[in-house]
C-alpha cells in the first residue's frame, strides 16, 4: 500500500466512523492487512479508535492493538472498560501481552491486572518476574503439547484443539509427567506419519532449547544456527515453560543491533524510537559520553602543547596532523567493528585473541604499506614545498599508525568481553580518541628521531 492509498483509506476510515457505518468498517478491516490498518488507526484520536474497537470482532481488534505504539496502547487502556481489557487479554498471545505491559506505568499495569482473570494474573506476574532481555521475558506460554504415547490421529486432534490459541503449530512439544521436555516433532512430520505410528517412536530427542535466564541473544543465535521457526524455553529443572518464535527473534535482532549502533557511537541505549524519545532523554543519552570524550581529548591537547616548540620551528608538520589522526581513527574503527560484530555473533571468543592479532597484524601491514606509499607519492606530487625526507617520515608515521590502530581496535573489544562488559562500548569515538593520541606520539617520536637529526646534520 503506497502513501496515496493510505491517505485515501484514512479519509474513508474517518468517514465511516463519523457516519457510524459499522458494516463498511468491518469490510475495510477484512479487506486490508491488519498491519497496514493498524498504522492508520494510530493516526486516529482516542474517541475514533475506541469506536473502532467497539465495532470490530474481538480477535481483529486485539491484533490491531498489538501493532500500535506503546503510547497509543497506554491511552486506550486508560479508556477501556474492564470487559474490553479482558477481551484484549483473552485474544492476545502471552508474549504480546508482556511486550506492551512491560512499557506501561505501574498504575496502568495495576488497572490491567485488576480486570484480568485469576489465571491471567498468575501467568502475567510470572512472565513479568523474568529479568529484562532474558529468554523468559520474551517467551510465549501459548504452544502445542502432545503426549508421548499418542497415536498420530490423537496427536493431530490435540493440535486441532490447542492450535487456535497457540502462537505456532510448526512444532509440537512432548513432556513427561513432571513437565520435563523429552522431545519435539514438527507438524509436517505428524501429517505425513503413518496412522499407526506412536509419537514417542518418531519424535526428535536431539533437543535444542534455551533456559529462562539465558540472554535473548542466545535464542537468536540458536534459531539462526539451526534454522528454527521456534525454540522451547525451559526452567532450571529443564521443565518446559514456553517457546520463543522467530517473529520475536527478529525484534530481538533489531533491538540488539540498534543498541550496538548507539553504543558504538557513544550514545547510551534508548528505550524508544527517535521520534518518541523526549529531548531530555535524548540529552541524557548523549551528554555523558560527550563529556568523557571531551575530557579525554585533553591528552591530545597536552601532546600538542608538549611539542609546541617543534611545531613552531617546523610549521609544515602541522599540516599533516589532521590526516594522521583521521587515518588512525578510521583504521582502528574498521578493526573494532569487525571484531565487535564477530563477538556478538559468537564467531569469536576471547580465547581467539592470538588468532585475531595475527590476522589483524597481516591486514595492518598490507594496509600500512599501501597507504604509506600512496601518501609518499601524494605529498611529493601535490606538495612541492615538502622535501623527500619529511615525506618519508610522514609516510612512515602512517604505516606505523595504521598497524598500532588496528591492533588497538581489535584488542579493546576482546578486553571488554573478558571484563564482562559490552564490547560495543569499546568502539567509535572511544577508540578514535585513544588512537588519535597514539598517532601524535608516534608522529613526534619519528620526527625527533629521524627528521630533526637529518635537518641538524
Amino acid at each position: 500500500m503506497n502513501e496515496k492509498e493510505k491517505e485515501a483509506l484514512l479519509v474513508t476510515l474517518k468517514e465511516c466512523i463519523q457516519n457510524k457505518d459499522v458494516a463498511k468498517l468491518r469490510e475495510l478491516f477484512d479487506e486490508y492487512n491488519v498491519v497496514d490498518m493498524s498504522e492508520l488507526v494510530s493516526e486516529l484520536d482516542v474517541a475514533e479508535t475506541l469506536f473502532i474497537f467497539k465495532t470490530l470482532k474481538k480477535d481483529v481488534s486485539s491484533s490491531i492493538f498489538s501493532y500500535l505504539s506503546h503510547e497509543k496502547q497506554q491511552d486506550l487502556i486508560a479508556h477501556f472498560t474492564g470487559p474490553q481489557i479482558k477481551d484484549i487479554l483473552d485474544n492476545l498471545y502471552s508474549d504480546d501481552i508482556i511486550d506492551f505491559m512491560g512499557e506501561m506505568p505501574a498504575n496502568i499495569v495495576n488497572h490491567i491486572l485488576k480486570n484480568a482473570s485469576a489465571q491471567q494474573r498468575l501467568e502475567i506476574n510470572k512472565l513479568l518476574s523474568y529479568d529484562e532481555n532474558t529468554c523468559g521475558s520474551i517467551m510465549s506460554i501459548d504452544y502445542v503439547k502432545i503426549k508421548e504415547n499418542d497415536t498420530i490421529p490423537e496427536a493431530i486432534e490435540r493440535v486441532r484443539n490447542q492450535g487456535r490459541t497457540a502462537e505456532t503449530i510448526s512444532y509440537c512439544y512432548i513432556t513427561d509427567t513432571k513437565k520435563k521436555l523429552k522431545g519435539y516433532i514438527s507438524f509436517k512430520e505428524l501429517l505425513f506419519a503413518k496412522e499407526d505410528d506412536v509419537v514417542g517412536d518418531i519424535m526428535d530427542t536431539d533437543l535444542i532449547f534455551v533456559k529462562t535466564s539465558d540472554d535473548q541473544e542466545e535464542a537468536a543465535r540458536l534459531i539462526q544456527k539451526y534454522d528454527l521457526t521456534a525454540i522451547p524455553v525451559v526452567n532450571d529443572e529443564e521443565c518446559l515453560v514456553g517457546i520463543i518464535t522467530v517473529d520475536d527473534i527478529i525484534d530481538v535482532i533489531h533491538e540488539e543491533a540498534t543498541e550496538d549502533i548507539q553504543k558504538m557511537n557513544a550514545i547510551s541505549p534508548l528505550e524508544d524510537t527517535y521520534l518518541h524519545t523526549g529531548v531530555w532523554d535524548m540529552f541524557k543519552s548523549r551528554i555523558v559520553w560527550l563529556l568523557i570524550l571531551m575530557i579525554s581529548a585533553t591528552f591530545t591537547g597536552q601532546i600538542l602543547a608538549y611539542y609546541e616548540g617543534v611545531l613552531a620551528e617546523y610549521t609544515t608538520l602541522t599540516v599533516f596532523i589532521p590526516m594522521l589522526m583521521d587515518t588512525a581513527g578510521n583504521a582502528g574503527n574498521q578493526s573494532s567493528t569487525m571484531v565487535i560484530r564477530a563477538l556478538a555473533m559468537k564467531e569469536l571468543s576471547p580465547k581467539d585473541f592470538l588468532k585475531v592479532w595475527w590476522k589483524e597484524t597481516r591486514v595492518a601491514l598490507l594496509c600500512g604499506i599501501i597507504m604509506g606509499v600512496v601518501n609518499f607519492l601524494r605529498v611529493i606530487i601535490f606538495m612541492n614545498q615538502v622535501d623527500i625526507m619529511t615525506s618519508f617520515v610522514i609516510s612512515l608515521t602512517v604505516f606505523v599508525t595504521v598497524i598500532l590502530a588496528k591492533l588497538v581496535g581489535s584488542t579493546l573489544p576482546i578486553l571488554a568481553t573478558l571484563l564482562k562488559q559490552d564490547p560495543a562500548v569499546m568502539a567509535g569515538p572511544l577508540i578514535t580518541t585513544l588512537v588519535d593520541a597514539m598517532a601524535l606520539i608516534t608522529y613526534f617520536f619519528l620526527v625527533q628521531k629521524l627528521l630533526l637529526p637529518f635537518y641538524v646534520g
